[in-house]
């Protein structure tokens, strides 16, 4: 079995080649990857090719259905071995970018490869020496941030950089903000983590906390059980190869029993099954690796070979995650046996645990021994501009929050059966811990928290004492007081403190926040929650009960920037959430690259281009308008009714700017005024007339006039040309 880091000595052996092809030799190798398609990396041409943004889309190539052929296509261009089995996902625990993630380092306006070459020269280098102001400069480019440029470092130079991302995860980095990260910040956090991880890896270190606090599902768990092993077992100081390959092995049989048996405390008279539980441990259990009194090394087990009786042999290994391989000379007596579990109070784990080398480690395992649920913020708008998918993205986010997942994760499954998220989602809103709100203009503190309310009641309506009510009198009409959805959900969240709700607020920035939220504005900042160090209370005007925000309620919002700037947004709610873009994704794999000759995604690229220029990036066309679009008549019918009256409302009926949209490919005509009104003088002679095609004229369906956005050189003559036959 292939062990789980080999991809990183592939990934440093592909940076050390882009360092000896250089520029040239990389836009030259880059070019003749097989990619199965054509990826923004290449789009942008020559000069959009830089090893940061080359590496990241490789790593964006995470499934299943492209590694295996665009890795070994890498491994042939560059002259590299063969890499590591592309098609098992267990051998890659290295950062993938989201599939929305812009993959390159730049926007298409702003290429700094100057920049990215000297970061990559100086990151691949066996002991990295970063430049501050160098690192800072490559962080102000657009669509670069800290994780997405640290988690490129790791591809580069996988032995030394360890994600942003996963070093916030460490308690010794105290879930700082990521957004104030720079060099010195990201440094620190580094030294804490190889503190923390003694002689490991950066890789090595990053796998471990993928899985124990990014994943989802946690290695170390309240179950996990401790083991030790004795390199006394066999013959020789076996350590290095420990070391080196990842897994604790032993012939068992050469002591007195057949591989894999248990311990003397379970053979029940049968010398035969021998003296070592070596198919006990478990995915998660923690080995303690020793030689005699000395110790090697803490890891934890990730899958083990010998607990499969009818596939053992001399090869089989219990394959581990090291977490700390530092040396440390043992004072007090340890157990003798060469494999046995290992409890708290025994000779072997005292000896571990009192040893200043592993003393990070067991204050690590400590804190990381409960199973800990994966961090959301509590407060998130999802913005950018319509069509980009916020409320769809809503429902993963709020099944991931809800089970304690990772929202990578939710997506995979969401990838392979949607129907199955949505189902559990519907199900979690039925269990009233999803609720769903959309604001408007004329939402209010009463809709949303608490207000008087009218309600309408029959004649038979009864009040004290079986009397008719004097509602009831009246008519049909009474007043109480009504809980909004924000009370309702708070109270709940509160009363259950073990699970996890969440309040989808949908169109946030199109309601008044000081109108809606009112006093309770404060009360959802992280701080000032209940049991947080900060925690506040408020009495609420209408039911005068006291009113607190516990910390297992989440709030996701979406905004849509075409209705409204973030720039123009509450302070109020900027300074308390946490904004994650959502921008076009013109390279969607659900996006034709042939609809009957058309390539939807280039269209779109291009419209967006000009878009960003004539207006700003906030009102570009979302992805989701083409989104299953496959043949010219679902297109034309995309254009007629959503594409085009988007554009109407974007530039207020500017038509010379939409025909720039649209390259001026023959859907906006322009003619002159009538000559009647001209001739009596009502209208100037110069003054332009536009409309749309009719919607059965025939070049809605012609190729070339789509074409014709994308392909600057096609003619306008092709583009008034009858549709294709």
């Amino acid at each position: 079995m292939k062990e789980v880091h080999d991809w990183a000595g592939w990934f440093r052996e592909l940076g050390r080649a882009i360092r000896s092809a250089g520029e040239g030799g990389l836009i030259a190798h880059a070019s003749q990857v097989d990619w199965g398609g054509k990826p923004e990396l290449i789009k942008s041409g020559d000069q959009g090719i830089d090893p940061f943004s080359f590496l990241y889309s490789l790593a964006q190539k995470n499934t299943k259905h492209q590694r295996p052929t665009v890795y070994p296509s890498v491994a042939k261009c560059f002259g590299l071995k063969a890499p590591p089995d592309p098609g098992n996902d267990d051998l890659y625990t290295f950062p993938t970018p989201a599939p929305m993630a812009p993959a390159v380092f730049h926007d298409r306006t702003e290429f700094r490869p100057d920049l990215l070459w000297r970061l990559f020269r100086q990151a691949v280098e066996n002991e990295p020496q970063i430049d501050p102001e160098l690192f800072r400069d490559v962080l102000e480019i657009k669509f670069v941030a800290i994780v997405k440029l640290t988690h490129t470092l790791c591809l580069i130079n996988p032995d030394y950089f360890v994600p942003a991302d996963a070093l916030q995860c460490l308690p010794a980095n105290g879930g700082t903000d990521l957004k104030r990260w720079g060099h010195a910040e990201y440094v620190s956090a580094m030294d804490n983590a190889k503190r923390t991880f003694p002689e490991c890896r950066a890789y090595e270190i990053n796998a471990f906390v993928w899985f124990q606090y990014m994943s989802g599902s946690p290695l170390i768990t309240a179950e996990s059980r401790y083991f030790q092993v004795s390199t006394r077992a066999y013959e020789g100081d076996r350590w290095t190869d420990f070391k080196r390959s990842c897994a604790v092995y032993t012939d068992a049989s050469k002591a007195g029993g057949p591989v894999g048996s248990w311990s003397e405390e379970t053979t029940d008279g049968d010398p035969s099954r021998g003296p070592y539980p070596l198919a006990e441990p478990k995915r998660g259990d923690v080995i303690l690796v020793r030689t005699g009194f000395k110790g090697r090394a803490i890891g934890v087990a990730h899958s083990n070979d010998y607990a499969d009786p009818d596939g053992l042999n001399e090869r089989s290994r219990l394959h581990v995650y090291w977490i700390n391989k530092a040396s440390a000379s043992f004072a007090a007596q340890t157990d003798q046996r060469a494999f046995a579990r290992t409890q708290p109070g025994s000779s072997t784990y005292r000896a571990f645990a009192t040893a200043a080398a592993y003393e990070p480690t067991f204050a690590l395992l400590g804190k990381a021994g409960p199973p800990r649920l994966v961090l959301h913020p509590l407060n998130l708008v999802l913005y950018g501009p319509p069509g980009t998918g916020k409320t769809w993205h809503t429902v993963t986010r709020a099944v991931a929050i809800v089970e304690g997942r990772s929202v990578h994760e939710v997506s995979e499954e969401e990838r392979e059966d949607r129907a199955a998220i949505k189902r559990r989602f519907n199900e979690y809103r039925h269990t009233n811990r999803i609720e769903m709100v959309t604001f408007h203009q004329n939402t209010t503190y009463e809709d949303f928290v608490e207000g008087i309310r009218p309600v309408l009641v029959d004649d038979a309506s009864t009040g004290a004492g079986g009397q008719p009510s004097r509602a009831a009198e009246r008519g049909d009409v009474r007043y109480e007081l009504s809980r909004g959805v924000f009370r309702r959900i708070t109270e709940r969240a509160e009363q259950d403190p073990d699970q996890r709700y969440v309040l989808v607020i949908d169109e946030i920035n199109r309601g008044n926040i000081a109108r809606i939220f009112g006093e309770l504005i404060t009360l959802i900042e992280d701080s000032k929650r209940i049991g947080r160090e900060d925690e506040t209370r408020v009495t609420l005007p209408g039911s005068k009960k006291e009113f607190r925000v516990p910390a297992n309620l989440h709030v996701v919002g979406t905004m849509n920037t075409a209705d409204r700037s973030i720039a123009l947004l509450d302070t109020a709610l900027r300074r308390r959430f946490v904004f994650e873009e959502m921008m076009p994704d013109a390279s969607h794999l659900d996006i034709s690259t042939d609809a009957d000759g058309v390539d939807c995604r280039e269209l779109l690229a291009a419209m967006n281009r000009r878009i960003t220029v004539l207006l700003d990036r906030e009102h570009q066309i979302g992805h989701t308008y083409l989104l299953g679009v496959d043949t010219l008549a679902a297109l034309a019918s995309t254009f007629r009714t959503q594409v085009l009256p988007l554009l109407q409302e974007y530039f207020y009926d500017d038509w010379e700017k939409i025909r720039a949209v649209l390259n001026d490919n023959g859907f906006v005509r322009k003619s002159d005024p009538p000559e009647e009104l001209v001739s009596a003088e009502l209208v100037d002679a110069d003054r332009a007339v536009y409309d749309l095609l009719p919607a059965d004229d025939g070049r809605w369906t012609a190729v070339t006039a789509y074409q014709a956005v994308y392909e600057p050189k096609t003619s306008m003559e092709d583009s008034n040309a009858a549709p294709d036959a």
